[in-house]
């Protein structure tokens, strides 16, 4: 009977921190698009920076946030900027690249 609570309690641990990080994720995304959209036709490092700041601003306070956003630029921002200059909608990106 403890095995099958400590197996419960620690599946319950994994799910969370899964569902956690997607909706990292996703508010990360969102946030991008926001940023990204109006920068369209920018050069791509300005448009980095501009997001990396934004996200460091915004996910500070969260454990490990500054090196996530640092993450997130490095290997999620060009799908986004390749989705919103081919013409997605804004509001689609997230989901079309399933971020969110």
């Amino acid at each position: 009977m403890r095995t099958f609570i400590l197996l419960a309690a620690v599946t319950l641990a994994v799910l969370f921190s899964q569902t956690e990080a997607l909706d990292l994720e996703c508010q990360m995304c969102k946030m991008s698009v926001k940023i990204v959209d109006p920068m369209i036709g920018e050069d791509t490092e300005s448009i980095k920076k501009a997001v990396d700041a934004e996200c460091k601003k915004e996910f500070h306070s969260i454990p490990f946030g500054t090196q996530e956003c640092r993450k997130f630029v490095d290997t999620k921002l060009d799908p986004i900027i390749h989705e919103l200059e081919n013409g997605t909608a804004p509001s689609d990106v997230c989901t079309k690249l399933h971020m969110c």
